[in-house]
């Protein structure tokens, strides 16, 4: 990509010549030099001047364009790499920390094996966050919950995944002593544990979305929410303390099997299915669908793929 471009980019991203000069590592007359044949070479305004610098519809459809170029440009580099290096190349993964934790340790060792000399960066955070990283090329791919129908997207099913209710001995104790346990394993509606406190997700996340959607369209309401977090470990721990229950994927629920084997039996959490739940809870890895994988990218999802139907199997 010519040098004005990726200046042009540089400027689109920041929306400040000053700042865009700073990353360009040029002057800003530089900057501006570039914009302004770019303007004239194309004959169209690409920058709005005042009241503040922003995209003209022009300067949005040639900033889209390069995107999608630099996008294609990576991907050739890896591509080309692959042929001439055989197993050596590099890509960045986005995924949510409690996946990462969870799926990771079972991936990385199988996989390098098979590809010792080929770098694999992680970014984490939501699906939402992901899939914009996606658009701008900061990433590769991502493991994502209920992703967006993007045209512009490939996406690999996964898992189905499933929500499971989990609270602790004591917990469960106090609100409904010994009675209802047998009962709840084959499925609680919330509509019984409306007056237990829970811990909820932030409203970015997936999972927050089909929780609320959960309790609108049953009319149920959780009295005591006093705590949202993103990360499913974290909900976990709350609830080991007996400080609250929550709402979990089943994909996820390793750490909680993990604990009861070495918890005594008062410390135990219990796992309930929740009765009619029949929200989406869709795990899959996207990338462009203009892109060609190389091979060691497709044996990295090949593995997730594994490693993710072995999860949902405890």
């Amino acid at each position: 990509m010519k040098q004005s471009f990726k200046i042009f980019m540089t400027v689109a991203e920041e929306l400040s010549i000053v700042k865009a000069a700073k990353r360009s590592f040029v002057t800003q007359q530089c900057v501006s030099d570039h914009i302004k044949r770019l303007e004239e070479e194309y004959g169209v305004l690409l920058f709005n001047r005042k009241p503040h610098l922003s995209l003209t519809e022009a300067g949005e459809v040639m900033f889209q364009y390069l995107r999608s170029t630099k996008i294609l440009e990576s991907n050739m580099e890896r591509t080309l790499q692959e042929m001439s290096a055989d197993r050596k190349g590099s890509f960045t993964v986005g995924l949510s920390t409690s996946r990462a934790q969870i799926i990771l340790p079972l991936v990385l060792p199988k996989y390098y094996e098979l590809f010792p000399e080929v770098e694999v960066s992680f970014y984490v955070n939501d699906t939402v966050i992901l899939e914009k990283c996606l658009m701008d090329g900061s990433i590769d791919l991502f493991l994502g919950v209920n992703a967006s129908h993007n045209p512009a997207f490939h996406t690999m099913p996964i898992i189905s995944d499933k929500i499971q209710l989990i609270i602790s001995e004591h917990l469960f104790q106090q609100h409904f002593g010994s009675k209802m346990l047998s009962e709840f394993y084959s499925g609680v509606d919330l509509t019984a544990f409306s007056g237990v406190p829970f811990s909820l997700y932030y409203e970015t996340g997936a999972m927050n979305v089909i929780i609320r959607q959960h309790l609108s369209d049953c009319g149920i309401s959780l009295e005591k929410t006093p705590y949202h977090i993103s990360d499913c470990d974290t909900h976990i721990l709350l609830c080991s303390s007996g400080l609250c229950a929550a709402l979990i994927p089943k994909m996820l629920s390793l750490r909680v099997h993990e604990h009861n084997a070495k918890c005594s039996p008062g410390q135990r959490i219990h796992i309930f299915p929740v009765k009619s739940f029949h929200y989406p809870l869709r795990v899959e890895l996207i990338w462009h669908k203009n892109i060609t994988q190389p091979f060691y990218v497709k044996v990295f999802c090949e593995l997730i793929d594994e490693a993710a139907n072995q999860l949902m199997k405890k």
